[in-house]
């Protein structure tokens, strides 16, 4: 019995660490959230990285986030439902999620500065909903798994309008 215990603390610390800087509390409103799909990908030749394209409902809003191409290819195997030969870090993280009975209730974009995007992973166990930081490739490659929504924050949308095209944007 302890050491199931142990175990199930051992792992969520884990998933803790392996994706953020702190949880807290879900207060967030829904009202301020868009929910984004994933739409595709692109790859930016000038600064020679993948961009993943996001889209609401109803395509009349494209979110482009820069990433790398590794969180690129995992995003896509993600979404491909193929199987890896061995296990890659997000289904070992999606493996720990499952087994402890959590779940990811959704992945949200909560902010874009100095043109980086960050992003939080909402994990509910036991009832208890809490936000994980992470970047918004990494969320993005665990929703994959998990079949998570994704959302984004309407502040983050409007911002992201007002970018200068010709600037380099990351998600990293």
């Amino acid at each position: 019995m302890k050491h199931k215990f142990f175990l199930r603390v051992l792992a969520i610390s884990f998933i803790l660490i392996f994706l953020g800087a702190y949880s807290s509390q879900a207060n967030e409103s829904d009202d301020a959230l868009e929910e984004m799909e994933i739409k595709g990908f692109t790859f930016d030749q000038r600064v020679q990285s993948p961009v993943l394209l996001l889209t609401d409902k109803e395509q009349n809003s494209v979110l482009p986030i820069w990433i790398g191409l590794c969180e690129a290819r995992s995003i896509e195997i993600g979404l491909s439902d193929m199987v890896a030969p061995r296990p890659l870090t997000y289904d070992l993280i999606a493996a720990v999620i499952r087994t402890l009975n959590a779940q990811v209730e959704r992945v949200v974009i909560v902010d874009l500065r100095d043109e980086v995007f960050y992003a939080q992973v909402e994990v509910s166990v036991d009832g208890k909903v809490s936000k994980i930081d992470a970047r918004p490739s990494d969320a993005i490659a665990l929703a994959s798994r998990m079949n998570s929504p994704i959302y984004v924050k309407k502040t983050v949308l409007q911002k992201s309008a007002l970018l200068d095209p010709n600037k380099q944007k990351r998600g990293l």
